[in-house]
């Protein structure tokens, strides 16, 4: 390999768009980058795993990794403070510890902010999965639940204008359908099932509208086998402590509401002027900001992400990482982008159901698969994050998927 010049690279987020290029870039490039990765706490947070410190009551802690060490292992230097401006001529980012971080290549890896107050009661009477503070709280109240009526979904979310995407009005319901399916389980085998409704609610036209009609009637049918009601085209407003309202007048009575609040771009995008008018960052597909080819954007902060999913991520991680990568190298190739939803439900015990769609984005892939073999795929996902300390593991995973069809040799079909 030709002996290059040390290029500065700086990673704004330690997520899994973050630390996927963090490990592409070192794996590509050994000691001639000087890569720092900067985020405002000093671990990742595993996310896919907070249903789990929510319904199991899975210690928290079991899914945070600490960034030092991962940083490394990587050959990189590692920051925590809060990135707070982006100056794209200077090509600095002013940090919250004073610091001036000069780069070449900029990776913005922020993910986006969960806009909790949006949601008038949600203080008081709300609850959520989506992070490592709120997972706890659900926690906490279902340890305390007698019964009643339970009420889940997802807040609506406005996008910004600044490049093509689907339609959507989620950011993400696949946790409310793992939640969803989780808490009837567990009702059940704490004979609390029978005191208890379960409605889900969705500002779409159908819960999980980022996938075909192969999957709704499979999920429609599983829904409808545990007892739970669902509303479409209900956009919530605010939770009391007996009820939530919805923006067309209507309310439904709760003992429990779990939501997944609305999402908006990152402060730091906004101030800096690098975002649409939603502030998510502009990129072409090869996640290359449209006005600073220097700078590039994955993950949920990525205007192209919808909907945001770790999966996502991780091919958005691999497209930047490979465009620095050949402009520097020449060599490798750079992927096409190719999103797709690809998403796995616990169900509780050993049950859990595996999402594979592309019809949103003019494909014909539509598969859901349910059964052990979904939850034996989840299981070697998280047991591999978790012991390879961060390491992302989609080839294996996607590797695993095409095995699994491939025996039942069907598609769209309920195994």
């Amino acid at each position: 390999m030709e002996r290059l010049p040390q290029t500065r690279m700086v990673i704004l987020g330690g997520g899994f768009a973050g630390l996927r290029i963090l490990y592409r870039l070192h794996n590509a490039l050994y000691h001639h980058a000087d890569i720092t990765l900067v985020d405002s706490r000093d671990y990742t947070l595993q996310k896919p795993g907070m249903p789990d410190v929510a319904l199991v009551g899975t210690p928290v802690d079991m899914f945070r990794h600490k960034l030092q060490p991962i940083a490394d292992r990587a050959g990189a230097r590692f920051i925590q403070a809060t990135a707070q401006y982006i100056d794209p001529m200077k090509q600095t980012v002013a940090l919250s510890n004073g610091q001036q971080l000069p780069y070449d290549y900029l990776f913005i890896t922020t993910g986006i902010v969960k806009d909790y107050d949006a949601i008038e009661g949600y203080r008081h009477f709300g609850y959520s999965v989506c992070d490592d503070i709120e997972a706890p709280r659900l926690h906490a109240a279902l340890q305390k639940f007698k019964g009643g009526p339970i009420v889940l979904g997802a807040a609506k979310t406005e996008w910004g204008h600044s490049v093509h995407v689907p339609h959507l009005d989620i950011a993400c319901e696949g946790p409310m359908g793992e939640v969803t399916f989780m808490l009837d389980h567990d009702l059940r085998r704490l004979n609390k099932r029978q005191k208890s409704t379960i409605t889900l609610f969705t500002p779409g036209h159908e819960f999980l509208e980022d996938v075909g009609t192969t999957v709704h009637h499979i999920l429609r049918e599983r829904l409808d086998t545990r007892g739970v009601t669902v509303y479409p085209r209900k956009n919530i407003k605010a939770i009391t402590e007996h009820s939530v309202q919805f923006s067309d007048g209507t309310e439904l009575p709760s003992a429990l509401t779990i939501v997944i609040p609305p999402y908006t771009g990152p402060t730091l995008i906004k101030y800096s002027g690098l975002g649409d008018d939603k502030g998510y960052v502009p990129t072409d597909y090869a996640m290359r900001h449209l006005s600073y080819p220097n700078i590039f954007a994955a993950g949920d902060v990525n205007a192209l992400t919808l909907p945001k999913l770790g999966h996502l991520a991780i091919i958005q991680a691999d497209i930047a990482a490979a465009t620095v990568i050949r402009e520097l190298t020449n060599t490798g190739e750079v992927p096409l982008y190719k999103p797709e939803v690809f998403c796995i439900m616990y169900e509780g015990g050993s049950e859990a159901t595996l999402i594979l769609s592309n019809t949103m984005y003019g494909g014909k892939t539509d598969i859901a698969l349910h059964g052990v073999s979904a939850h034996l795929m989840k299981w070697s996902f998280d047991s591999y994050y978790f012991y390879s300390h961060g390491h992302l593991p989609p080839d294996l995973v996607q590797a695993g998927l095409e095995s699994v069809l491939g025996h039942v040799n069907i598609k769209g079909r309920n195994s």
